[in-house]
């Protein structure tokens, strides 16, 4: 089954119930998250840059601390504020090395923090690169360490671990391990590293952390600040995704991204993301991979001639400053009235189809996704809400390409949204977010659909749908050594794996830095 799941039943689990809970509550180290809905300090960092107006492309695939420094440093005066001193605290090191103007050596910069974590129960977490904690207790264990010599940077980030209780296996996880250079605006390198297309807080349609990431070399520039028209951020790459699949064995992967800030309260995105070669397959031309134009190949029974699965998207993300306007925004720890107003839209297709315009051929998206959120802020009160609709009624999502049918998944999990295609779902939360501590509930409902397979204007599906609803609370603190936070998910699970009357409970308690 792909998507997030619980592993079986916690009734035959009540033995070990209080004692797992008493080490889940008692443990020392965590991780925090890279994904923008998790992570305290991406968190602050972007909500610093929509209450003080500054021009941050929030929606670039990268989210690397690095990067994030580039975006505040030439706002570093905003320092003062002692509401977002953490943030400024956080990226000390990295602010450091963005300030450079050239490629001179000004010494080395490095920065080595722990990692870890320790958890309890049987779901499987989203969005954390691929780490699917297959026992009922896992322990974590590792490290993160950034080096920036001159114009470069080093990064490394992993962790070995053990899952006990229904298993007993050790692992790696190296979720980011990458060797680049980071000079004035542009950006290269190559290796490991999260990505996330697009403004959503709880998932995107094309490409987030909820699997492991896939090798790749990548290129970026973002325009400077300040100008007449706004701020462009450019990002692509390429690479191939390793791991056993049913289809083609390491099929060749890249992305495209594309921004425009035009004023702070207004970003407009373009994205897309391709499937192509592999072992025993050939590859498109270059001038297909950059522009599809006919992506599909028909008459080839022997299926050996070059094709590529795709994935496009437009994305829009709205600020409305409302306590700008009205002067009643809030100040300190009490709100005294609304902050702002965001709304976001993603607009995607699976695949892309060619259609003519004058007898000039264009790419069209095909199956259609939706992705839509608000969220409104008062003070360190946040209240956000999201919707996605990857589902259509003639096309599958991220399954079901003639060629590459196990599609935009590695290791059995999606690479884009954490539900999987042909699902429903909503998530809402909300939020204290202080200086140096914050709090989190959330809910979220996701309905997934059996789908078998896409016939001509008809799909065959399964009569049994999967429904879940999960509740989540977190909370974290900054302290010197970073964030550390704890969390606990309990979920109810009707339909599991489409099967009519399968029903069940799965939680997870995790704690530490």
């Amino acid at each position: 089954m792909h998507g997030s799941s619980h592993r079986g039943w916690p009734s035959h689990r009540r033995g070990h119930g209080l004692a797992l809970v008493a080490l889940g509550v008692c443990g020392l180290v965590g991780s925090a998250q890279a994904h923008p809905r998790l992570d305290p300090s991406i968190r602050m960092a972007e909500r610093l840059c929509r209450q003080e107006r500054l021009e941050c492309v929030l929606g670039a695939s990268e989210r690397s601390r690095l990067r994030l420094a580039a975006s505040l440093a030439p706002f570093e005066g905003e320092r003062e504020q002692g509401r977002f001193s953490s943030v400024w605290l956080d990226l000390d090191p990295e602010l450091a090395v963005v300030g450079r103007e050239g490629p001179a050596l000004r010494g080395v910069t490095l920065r080595a923090e722990p990692v870890g974590l320790l958890a309890a129960g049987d779901l499987v977490p989203d969005y954390r690169s691929g780490d699917d904690e297959p026992g009922l207790l896992t322990a974590r264990a590792g490290g993160e360490l950034r080096v920036y010599p001159a114009i470069f940077e080093l990064v490394g980030r992993g962790v070995v671990g053990a899952d006990l209780v229904d298993t007993n296996a050790a692992s790696l996880n190296l979720s980011e391990a990458w060797a680049g250079l980071a000079w004035k605006d542009l950006r290269a390198g190559f290796g490991l590293r999260p990505r996330h297309l697009g403004p959503g807080r709880a998932g995107s349609l094309l490409l987030t952390d909820n699997g492991l990431p896939s090798p790749h070399g990548a290129v970026a520039w973002t325009s400077p600040g300040g100008q007449r028209f706004g701020r462009v951020h450019l990002d692509a790459g390429a690479g191939w995704i390793p791991g056993e699949r049913r289809d083609v064995q390491r099929p060749g992967w890249l992305y495209m991204d594309a921004r425009w800030l035009l004023v702070p309260e207004v970003e407009l995105g373009m994205s897309r993301v391709s499937i192509f070669g592999g072992e025993g397959r050939p590859a498109p031309r270059i001038g297909q991979l950059l522009l599809p134009t006919d992506p599909h190949v028909y008459g080839d029974p022997d299926r050996d001639e070059p094709d590529q699965d795709e994935k496009a998207s437009v994305d829009l993300r709205l600020l409305f400053p409302i306590g700008r306007w009205t002067g009643l925004s809030s100040s300190g720890a009490a709100p005294d009235g609304l902050d702002s107003l965001e709304l976001w839209w993603q607009y995607g297709g699976e695949d892309v189809i060619a259609r003519e315009a004058l007898g000039l051929p264009y790419p069209s998206l095909a199956g259609v996704a939706n992705l839509l959120g608000a969220e409104a802020s008062a003070g360190p009160l946040v209240l956000s809400v999201e919707y996605a609709r990857i589902l259509d009624d003639t096309f599958r999502w991220y399954l079901g390409h003639r060629v590459y049918h196990d599609g935009f998944y590695r290791d059995g999990r999606p690479l884009a949204h954490a539900s999987g295609g042909d699902s429903v779902s909503w998530w809402g939360a909300a939020a204290w977010e202080g200086r140096l501590q914050g709090a989190e509930l959330s809910v979220e409902h996701r309905l997934r659909v059996g789908v078998i397979e896409a016939l001509g204007a008809n799909l065959l599906a399964l009569t049994e749908d999967e429904r879940r609803v999960r509740v989540g609370v977190r909370g974290w603190t900054w302290t010197r050594l970073g964030y550390w936070t704890a969390s606990a998910e309990l979920e109810r699970i009707e339909g599991l794996d489409f099967r009519p009357e399968a029903e069940g409970w799965g939680w997870r308690l995790a704690v530490g830095r």
